[in-house]
């Protein structure tokens, strides 16, 4: 039986009108086809940072490509972008990223429409400009012109040092450099008194293989530019403590060999000194924003709304299940958040209230201190420009932990830095067994079990019974959001 059609219709002349009805109609009758065909295209979405990575597969649609652009193990701090990471990026049909605040590297492409910035100046949070550890800022900005960078505090007996500044990359860094050495154990107090030597016109130049003693005169190092090493003679004529300042931080001019050293060649180290790492210390400045702001469950939801938000704009109008299936996962990621809030406050109530004091290298824990009710002390000041101690930091850091009802320091590398393990020793304040992750996941982590873990590792550290067990059920959850 053939088909024959509407005689009406058949035999009524067309005209434009009817062309066009009729054109809507069949484009009515075959959207299916191109919905599946056009609208439901795979996107490619590049998350910059671990933590945002985890954050957009766990609400993207599972057909949709995120693209991790930073290895866990990567610094974000000091992010370099590579030819390669550079081509994603121009790839990407949109782009998540904490912000400049967080990772430096992405300030040149916060501008670019298709980047989405979800971290701390996106949300709408407390920054902590107002806490009272920041009152003396305008001090710490004056620190940044003074003329020295680093001060080394040292116990040494009476005998003969040698004190080594290598070239790096073929140069000293300097041709030459002032250094002050004081026999005392105030930092605060050397310091002033270092700072009148240090720019005083009353010098004492010195060239390799010259004498320096702990005298209240400035010296100038004159480096042999024809040596690759120039080494100096440091003469101890006491037992005692003695305080180094330098115009440059030593570890500029140390390759392979340590810069101190006493007469058989052993190591000398410091029992206060800064920074740590050496000349691959990083400086962590965030222009006066903390960007750690998912150590609070509720800052993670804000974030997780933008990406929602955004992810949905990419769907056609036509594609209602994407869209409610995004927001679907959007709805679940809420509540593993919420009931993972609820679950950290159950286990900081298991540690006494006077016991909920949290000492760690640098600020990232302002917004976790804040939500749970903790009292943060940070040894470095993230609103710094170079992320050291000041001497006068360090003693009142010293005198805090001594006096101080602080249980343990918590540490943020295994093994532990220079500087923590000497003020754990001065301060006899025990080192956490494990580490806490405040920059980012761990290697086999995510947003959920990054959390779990720190806490456990704070509430156990401070005296406290931390159920993780309990957590099991939002780690699963949270993972078969990711698979």
């Amino acid at each position: 039986m053939s088909f024959q059609g509407n005689k009406n219709i058949k035999n009524k002349p067309l005209n434009k009108r009817n062309l066009i009805g009729n054109s809507l109609l069949a484009s009515l009758v075959f959207l299916p086809t191109i919905n599946n065909e056009v609208f439901a295209k795979n996107r490619s979405y590049v998350a910059v940072e671990p933590l945002t990575c985890d954050l957009v597969e766990a609400i993207a649609l599972p057909s949709d490509d995120v693209i991790c652009l930073v290895e866990r193990e990567q610094d974000v701090h000091d992010l370099k972008l590579t030819p390669q990471q550079l081509q994603i990026l121009n790839n990407a049909d949109l782009i998540f990223t904490l912000g400049k605040e967080m990772t430096p590297a992405m300030k040149n492409w916060e501008d670019e429409k298709n980047t989405v910035v979800i971290g701390v100046s996106a949300i709408d949070i407390d920054d902590h400009s107002d806490h009272d550890d920041h009152s003396d800022h305008d001090d710490h900005a004056d620190h940044d012109q003074r003329s020295f960078e680093w001060a080394g505090l040292f116990d040494l007996k009476a005998g003969t040092y040698t004190w080594s500044f290598a070239k790096v990359n073929g140069d000293y860094a300097d041709p030459a450099m002032r250094m002050v050495i004081l026999k005392s154990d105030d930092i605060e107090t050397s310091e002033k008194l270092a700072l009148e030597l240090l720019n005083s016109d009353d010098v004492a130049n010195k060239k390799n293989n010259d004498v320096l003693t702990a005298r209240e005169e400035a010296y100038v190092l004159n480096f042999e530019e024809k040596e690759d090493v120039t080494i100096f003679t440091v003469e101890i004529k006491k037992d005692g403590e003695y305080v180094f300042f330098t115009e440059h931080m030593p570890f500029e001019f140390e390759t392979n060999e340590h810069f101190f050293k006493d007469n058989i060649g052993d190591d000398i180290e410091a029992i206060a000194q800064v920074p740590e790492e050496g000349h691959d210390h990083h400086h962590h400045d965030h222009g006066g924003l903390d960007p750690h702001v998912w150590h609070d469950p509720h800052n993670i939801i804000k974030m997780a709304e933008i990406v929602k938000n955004k992810l949905k704009s990419q769907i056609g109008i036509f594609n209602g299940g994407d869209r409610n299936l995004i927001n679907a996962r959007f709805d679940t990621v809420d509540a593993i958040l919420e009931n993972l809030d609820d679950w950290i406050v159950e286990q900081v109530e298991t540690v006494a209230e006077s016991d909920r004091v949290i000492v760690s290298k640098h600020k990232a824990l302002e917004y976790y201190g804040d939500a749970f009710g903790f009292k943060i002390i940070s040894l470095l000041d993230y609103l710094g420009e170079s992320s050291s101690l000041r001497p006068d930091t360090i003693s009142e850091v010293l005198q805090g932990l001594k006096e101080g009802n602080i249980k343990v320091i918590f540490v943020e590398q295994v093994p532990p830095s220079k500087l923590m393990k000497n003020l754990s020793r001065q301060s006899s304040v025990p080192l956490s067994e494990d580490r806490l992750y405040v920059d980012g996941l761990m290697l086999d982590g995510n947003t959920v079990t990054v959390a779990i873990h720190n806490t456990c590792t704070i509430v156990n550290s401070l005296g406290g019974q931390c159920d993780e067990d309990e957590a099991s059920d939002l780690e699963s959850e949270w993972e078969d959001l990711l698979n």
